[in-house]
């Protein structure tokens, strides 16, 4: 039988939206396909990086941080063995799917995140892009991005969601080790909020979010702001805290496990990322998985995961953000947010993995022969 090959930037080397975005697309590929060979060709990841189990049925071919061998690794397989479908993870490597296109004949489709097909300028990758076979964007605001962007010529849409591990962010206690770290006490009032902290990311409001806690302390004086992440923006913003006097109820603890993710979303009355240019947003998904109320903007494709308003608060970034931070901190609003267990389950109903499998098993079924139908009875997501 012929292989299906995905081509990906990173998978293990290091973690991130794309990195679990990947993961996702290949784990579905091989429960939809379970007897059709699975190549994986990784730009980043070494030999060193990759899993000794649970992934079985796929054939690793690791690059090393190397281009020019992930496209001979790529090319060469497709010689030995044309694919059924080439699938990437990254609008990067269009021209590199193009040219297998035109040597192989097999279908090419790439996945479109966000601002990397947002600000995609004439050139080699605008031009292969529109000319592959179909555009995979994880949320309607990058599909209209696409269409303004390409026009007439814009290849196929089919919108396909990230999704997220229920098994792992799920309801319950706050952890007394993460409590006693911070110095909180059990029912304190905690905002939550993770992210890069790149100076290039300003477009998240991360500084809005801070100045909101002056007000915000006035009417809840217990509450705390906690920031996680890492990025060239860290000390700005610690700095903007020192001069607010918010130091001690605005945390910036750096970067945060993986470990301990969940944790620190089960500690949190409130999830809060105001942005305006996310292409979907999976923190959205874990805050929510966890039975946490959130808070998004409304201008960019936060709106998927929040389902337009039903799983949670959209806002206007440019307003401010007391109001709405202190509407989620006193359950003021729909009655959903603020039940955990039923939060959990109606989003984990549209974006967990089952859901993710139905959806690619739909796009499938139409190019590649034999993918199996989607039981939700019968299937191990």
């Amino acid at each position: 039988m012929r292989p299906i090959d995905v081509l990906v930037p990173e998978l293990f080397a290091n973690e991130g939206g794309i990195q679990v975005y990947s993961r996702t697309l290949i784990r579905a590929l091989l429960q939809l396909r379970p007897h059709t060979p699975l190549r994986v060709f990784i730009n980043n990841d070494c030999p060193r990086h990759l899993p000794t189990s649970g992934w079985e049925g796929v054939e690793w071919h690791p690059a090393g941080g190397s281009t020019w061998q992930l496209a001979a690794s790529l090319l060469r397989a497709a010689r030995r063995r044309r694919p059924q479908l080439l699938l990437s993870t990254h609008a990067n490597y269009a021209p590199l799917q193009w040219l297998h296109h035109r040597l192989s004949g097999s279908p090419s489709w790439c996945s479109a995140h966000g601002i990397e097909v947002w600000t995609l300028q004439p050139g080699p990758r605008r031009w292969a892009l529109g000319r592959l076979q179909l555009l995979l964007p994880v949320s309607r605001f990058t599909a209209s991005a696409l269409r303004r962007k390409f026009s007439v010529r814009c290849p196929p849409l089919a919108v396909l969601p990230n999704c997220f591990d229920a098994q792992r962010f799920h309801p319950g206690p706050p952890s007394p080790a993460l409590l006693q770290r911070y110095g909180l006490r059990p029912g304190q009032p905690v905002v939550f909020s993770l992210t890069r902290l790149s100076t290039g990311d300003r477009a998240k409001h991360l500084n809005r979010l801070i100045r909101a806690m002056v007000e915000l302390r006035s009417e809840i004086p217990d509450v705390v702001l906690l920031i996680g992440g890492e990025g060239d923006d860290r000390p700005h913003l610690k700095t903007l805290v020192h001069d607010l006097g918010l130091d001690g109820c605005v945390l910036l603890p750096g970067q945060i496990s993986p470990s301990e993710l969940a944790d620190h979303y089960r500690m949190a009355r409130v999830f809060a990322l105001p942005s305006e240019k996310e292409g979907f947003g999976i923190v959205f998904l874990e805050a929510l998985g966890c039975g946490c109320a959130v808070l998004a903007g409304n201008r960019d494709g936060s709106r998927d995961p929040l389902a337009d308003g039903r799983f949670g608060l959209l806002v206007d970034p440019d307003q401010s953000l007391a109001v709405p931070l202190r509407q989620l901190l006193t359950s003021e609003g729909e009655p959903l947010w603020f039940v955990p267990e039923a939060l959990s389950q109606a989003v984990g109903q549209q974006f967990a993995f089952p859901a993710f499998c139905e959806r690619l098993s739909s796009v499938l079924a139409d190019v590649v022969p034999g993918t199996m139908p989607w039981d939700p009875l019968t299937s191990s997501c």
